[in-house]
């Protein structure tokens, strides 16, 4: 169930929610957080159950390559985590019911079609992540304050995307055709930079429209540098990809540390 990422989208989920002007125990909110737990665990084993065999190379350490689980068996867990989230979003809002059914059929077809076609898949997994804030808004009946959170988040989590097809290309060529498979790594490398950048662009835009205040601006300046660093890192050597994606998992931390004070102080 990924412990390491998981808890991300639910403390997005949370801060889409304040910055929509919700109570800090806001019940719709706080049910809208436990429904992102399932929902991003069971997106967690529903990609275990298709890609035991690529994990065989590229993550050997996981339930099914280490024989702990049989890929039936992650299917029936993604199933009951699935649906223990559609049934919880149907009493928050009809709204977050639709966002849930859309993310769960996304999933689908990225697991199943899209994972194998180019930048498609990296573009699908990040709008299932960055929706996450979107989703707080709506389960308070604000959705629209939280695009631009939404918006940030999906522009870097596509460069992390491409930069970890970029690390995974040698269990990836087995069966798929990511981007840096058809393009070459270092291209794919450049395409990740253009949505880093744009990310990064528009990092001081929720300050600028008054959403957050300027602690947040202060916060997020973090982001910036870490972000940029670890892609730098990368250009230095391609094989640096691994730390690369790392930092940037660190720097969504940050930055979701820097919605909070932005929100919150």
């Amino acid at each position: 169930m990924r412990f390491k990422t998981t808890p991300l989208g639910v403390i997005s989920v949370y801060v889409g929610g304040f910055v929509a002007g919700a109570a800090y125990n806001d019940p719709n909110l706080l049910l809208a957080m436990i429904v992102t737990f399932f929902i991003t665990a069971g997106s967690m084993t529903f990609n275990d159950y298709f890609d035991w065999k690529i994990d065989k190379i590229n993550h050997p350490e996981r339930p099914v390559p280490r024989g702990v689980l049989k890929p039936v068996e992650m299917l029936y867990f993604t199933i009951v985590l699935f649906t223990i989230g559609i049934a919880i979003s149907y009493f928050i809002n009809l709204l977050c019911f639709g966002i849930v059914i859309l993310s769960i059929i996304v999933l689908f077809i990225y697991e199943k079609y899209s994972k194998n076609i180019s930048i498609s898949g990296n573009i699908t997994v990040a709008f299932v992540s960055a929706i996450s804030f979107t989703f707080g808004g709506a389960s308070v009946g604000n959705p629209y304050s939280s695009l631009i959170l939404s918006l940030i988040a999906f522009f870097i989590i596509v460069s992390r995307e491409i930069i970890m097809d970029i690390r995974d290309s040698e269990g990836d060529k087995l069966f798929r055709k990511t981007l840096p498979m058809q393009i070459g790594k270092k291209p794919a490398l450049y395409i990740a930079t253009v949505f880093l950048l744009a990310a990064v662009v528009l990092l001081p835009v929720p300050y600028f429209l008054y959403i957050l205040n300027g602690w947040y601006l202060l916060a997020i300046i973090p982001v910036g540098i870490i972000t940029l660093y670890a892609m730098f890192h990368a250009y230095l050597d391609i094989k640096n990809v691994d730390k690369t994606a790392s930092l940037m998992r660190i720097a969504l931390a940050i930055g979701l540390i820097a919605f909070i004070a932005g929100a919150l102080l």
